[in-house]
């Protein structure tokens, strides 16, 4: 996956690349269609000039006077009929030039060298420093006939080329300013998605669509990241809706029947019936009291700063105490339980293990079949403790058994068709367990249910 960062960079290299590349280009292209040919014509100018000059002046030595033009910055070739040839000014890096120009020259021709130079990529004809690559003129002197040929020097060509210099920089900036906001669109554009469907999202509509989730950066990654962000979170709305619409029939259900039960104890009753009518009561109110304690455990251990009181207690001790106060639940349903306990000393907060248990074996007795039987297995290894409670009650499906420690989740099956609850139980344990570096999952089958417990010993000993 290329990072935003490389992307960027190599971004802004191709900007450069491309301005530099298609400024090289226009400027080749000026070059060739426009400043060749004046180049051309201008030197064809300044040649006619001296030969004119020498022309006029039939006294003047011309080899000085060719040399003083040159020492002004021209690189210059004279020859005649006789083979007899001179060089003014800079030497010439390639001298060679066919017999037929020169005789075409001495003829009274024109050598047109710089416009008919080969035109080579870029401006490499404009700097050659060939004798092909200048301008012929013909010049009769004391009654010789001369071919004259002449060309600027380097220097006075650097001057010359700063207007295509110039065109050349301003090509590339223009260029680059250009592409730079072009690309900086696409860059943008991902982030001015993600912006939209933030305000989206905050207005509460999670069809959050039209995200870049295929790019292979950390924009991708974003994308995807709070695309599956808004899912959970109308996933977790959707669960509180049904949570509240869930707790609160499961408050109303209960305190409709203390009123209901209250009013008739107002009313003359047998023994039996107002045994009966306080019994229920007690047994709502429990109800209430159970869902209040497990909404404030959860909202306690919920914070981040949340102390744990750990101290070191045995464990066996806690499971066989939990088993007498459910013993009348078990046997009322008539269900068997075994267990194998091991003595383990662990170091922990024994209230909120208390809890732990309590949960995972109120749900075993509410879930399991009449007859049905309960096992827990508890295995002592050497830094930590596994503990199983199995149940022989109607499975979970695939679906749920991935959603079942979520908060205020309820399975939607004939598991809990018939019992109450608040699908906060199983959210409360796996927290717990997280806290004291433990971890819990489950199995399922049509045959029953196994919960394994693994949390670290931690002991003192």
């Amino acid at each position: 996956m290329k990072s935003l960062y490389v992307k960027f960079v190599m971004m802004t290299l191709g900007i450069m690349i491309l301005s530099f590349f298609i400024a090289f280009v226009v400027s080749n292209a000026y070059y060739q269609f426009n400043l060749k040919d004046s180049n051309d014509e201008k030197n064809t100018v300044i040649a006619a000039e001296i030969a004119e000059f020498i022309e006029g002046n039939p006294d003047v030595q011309i080899e000085d006077y060719l040399s003083t033009v040159a020492a002004s910055g021209y690189q210059m070739y004279l020859a005649d009929g006789e083979a007899h040839k001179s060089f003014f000014g800079a030497d010439f890096n390639d001298h060679n030039l066919s017999s037929n120009v020169v005789k075409s020259v001495l003829n009274g021709e024109t050598y047109h060298g710089m416009a008919n130079f080969e035109a080579e990529i870029f401006v490499t004809g404009f700097f050659a420093n060939e004798l092909t690559n200048t301008i012929g003129v013909p010049v009769n002197h004391d009654g010789t006939a001369y071919a004259l040929f002449i060309r600027p020097d380097i220097n006075l060509l650097f001057n010359e080329m700063h207007l295509l210099f110039g065109i050349l920089f301003m090509l590339t900036v223009l260029l680059s300013i250009v592409l730079v906001f072009i690309s900086a669109h696409f860059l943008i554009k991902p982030v001015a998605k993600l912006s939209e469907a933030t305000k989206l999202l905050a207005a509460g509509d999670y069809s959050v669509h039209d995200l870049d989730t295929n790019r292979q950066d950390e924009l991708g990654e974003l994308s995807s990241n709070f695309a599956r962000m808004s899912r959970q979170i109308e996933y977790n709305d959707k669960i509180q809706k049904d949570f509240i619409s869930n707790i609160s029939h499961d408050i109303q259900s209960p305190l409709s029947s203390i009123k209901g039960y209250n009013k008739l104890l107002n009313k003359p009753l047998t023994a039996a019936e107002r045994t009966e009518y306080t019994e229920t009561v007690d047994f709502e109110i429990d109800r209430l009291s159970t869902m209040t304690e497990q909404l404030l455990v959860l909202s306690s251990i919920d914070h981040e700063d949340y102390l744990l009181r750990k101290e070191s207690y045995n464990l066996k001790e806690q499971l066989e105490r939990l088993i007498k106060v459910y013993e009348w639940k078990i046997n009322e349903k008539g269900l068997m339980l075994s267990h194998k306990l091991q003595d383990t000393e662990i170091m922990a907060d024994k209230a909120l293990m208390n809890t732990v248990w309590d949960n995972l074996l109120s749900n075993a007795v509410k879930y399991n079949g009449d007859a049905g039987s309960i096992d827990i297995e508890m295995t002592r290894y050497k830094a930590h403790t596994v503990i199983r409670i199995s149940d022989t009650g109607e499975g979970i499906d695939t679906v749920s058994i991935d959603k079942i420690f979520d908060r205020f989740y309820r399975v939607d099956t004939a598991r809990t068709s018939s019992v109450s609850g608040t699908g906060l139980g199983l959210s409360i344990v796996k927290k717990i367990l997280e806290l004291h570096n433990g971890s819990i999952n489950v199995r399922s089958s049509e045959n029953g249910t196994v919960f394994t417990v693994r949390l670290p010993v931690d002991t003192a000993e």
